[in-house]
């Protein structure tokens, strides 16, 4: 999320919602189009499908990056990161009933007042959620914050707390003081958690990606590069990890840090975001400043390198979802290729990115194509009749019922291609009255 551009965030157990954040929140339902007029509210997104309208949360202002929370309870959780470096917790139409109610307008404030770049709830400790904010001399520029401790860690003090309004009982808290802190004296672009293990935290440091092993925080693993914006690992391959800087992606495999595995082309215009396909395989798309194209990069079969020079192979396409500029896009977590985009004054296109068809011929004639997870086979029909068999069958079958080799009685070969073919039946009979004669004729000289 840049600026007042809107951002996109499908909801994580609700595959029929999304939120579009900029000065607000608004919460979507996606739903089928039944007919050719709109619903009243509703906005039409394909010929498909329509958007409706659910709520609006206009709490948060100054909004500079939003996460959603990864677990299903409470469903409506997000987390807020602001311009003044404060994280806050709300909700959007939340039930009052769950454990959500003593979380929403909780404050979580870092010692020195910036900018919060980037959030990352971790996926295993739902709880732990990690703030990446601008660079300050005397303070730390990743925090991690426990958003359920009452207690500061590693100690038997309560955590500081204090009300937000004294005279609303329902006001939220103000926590100030994190679980971790991390990287003191520079400046956090990106974030995120590693799947591979809960307590690792990757993170895009001002000139390196840098990556932080919670147990151990005085020490971390970390390569100089520029490409430390947008941070997002393979969810099929927890090993790789896609960055970026201006307008070139930069593709690293954590087993092999010091250097990028692959560097995809740079872009004439600077990147604004990048990010892999939930649903499919080795599949990143990125998106420029002030474009309507998102180019994907297929690298399904790239190999892993063997050795310090083997460069991966990748297939480029772009697509165009919508004649406008692109604000932001986001992929759907379960429907395979889709995705909806939005433009800088919200207008939205639900996507679907078709994949490209590979075709073989089978030695038996058959056709075969494979299109995503769908594999086609196209064959001729068993019940047809030789006539109407292709000619490359017809050779296949009379070839294997030894056709044209029965010497002693060649009329019975019209039998073995078939005895379906009336000019071929005479062709046989007469080679064999032919052959008949000849030998009779021989026999009497």
């Amino acid at each position: 999320m840049s600026g007042s551009k809107p951002d996109i965030l499908w909801a994580p157990h609700h595959v029929d919602r999304f939120v579009v954040c900029d000065s607000e929140l608004s919460l979507y339902h996606i739903d089928s189009a039944v007919s050719s007029e709109l619903k009243a509210g509703s906005l039409r997104l394909s010929e498909e499908t329509t958007a409706t309208l659910l709520s609006i949360n206009s709490d948060t202002p100054y909004m500079k990056c939003v996460a959603w929370y990864p677990k299903y309870d409470p469903e409506c959780l997000l987390a807020v990161g602001q311009a003044n470096g404060r994280v806050v917790l709300t909700s959007l139409g939340q039930d009052h009933n769950s454990k959500s109610k003593d979380l929403i307008g909780k404050e979580f404030v870092p010692k020195h007042a910036r900018q919060c770049n980037t959030l990352a709830w971790n996926p295993l400790d739902s709880n732990w959620l990690a703030a990446g904010l601008d660079k300050h001399r005397a303070d730390f520029s990743v925090l991690i914050w426990d958003i359920s401790s009452k207690y500061a860690p590693e100690t038997a003090v309560a955590t500081e707390k204090v009300r937000l309004s004294a005279g609303d009982p329902e006001g939220g808290l103000v926590v100030t003081k994190p679980l971790y802190e991390l990287g003191q004296n520079d400046a956090c672009l990106s974030l995120c958690w590693l799947p591979r293990d809960q307590k690792l935290l990757l993170a895009g440091m001002h000139r390196n990606l840098a990556i932080f092993d919670l147990r151990n925080t005085s020490q971390k693993i970390f390569v100089n590069t520029k490409a430390v914006q947008g941070v997002t690992v393979d969810p099929y391959f927890h090993d790789r990890v896609a960055s970026f800087y201006e307008g070139q992606v930069a593709i690293w495999d954590l087993r092999k840090f010091e250097k990028p595995v692959l560097t995809l082309t740079e872009q004439p215009k600077p990147l604004t975001k990048v990010a892999w396909c939930p649903t499919r395989t080795g599949l990143l798309a990125t998106l420029t400043r002030d474009s309507n194209i998102i180019r994907l990069y297929d690298m399904q079969h790239t190999p892993t390198p063997i050795g310090d020079e083997t460069e991966p192979t990748i297939i480029e396409r772009s697509v165009q979802p919508c004649e406008n500029y692109i604000a932001s896009f986001a992929w759907h977590p379960t429907s395979q290729n889709r995705m909806v985009v939005v433009t800088p004054n919200r207008t939205m296109s639900d996507f679907t990115v078709f994949e490209r068809i590979s075709l073989a011929w089978s030695p038996v004639t058959s056709l075969m194509w494979a299109c995503g997870r769908h594999l086609y086979e196209c064959t001729e029909e068993g019940k047809a009749s030789s006539l109407e068999k292709d000619i490359a069958t017809k050779m296949r079958l009379r070839a294997l019922s030894r056709y044209g080799l029965d010497t002693e009685q060649v009329w019975r070969n019209h039998l073995l291609a078939g005895n379906e073919d009336p000019q071929l039946k005479s062709l046989w009979y007469t080679l064999h009255y032919i052959l008949y004669f000849t030998v009779v004729y021989n026999l009497k000289k």
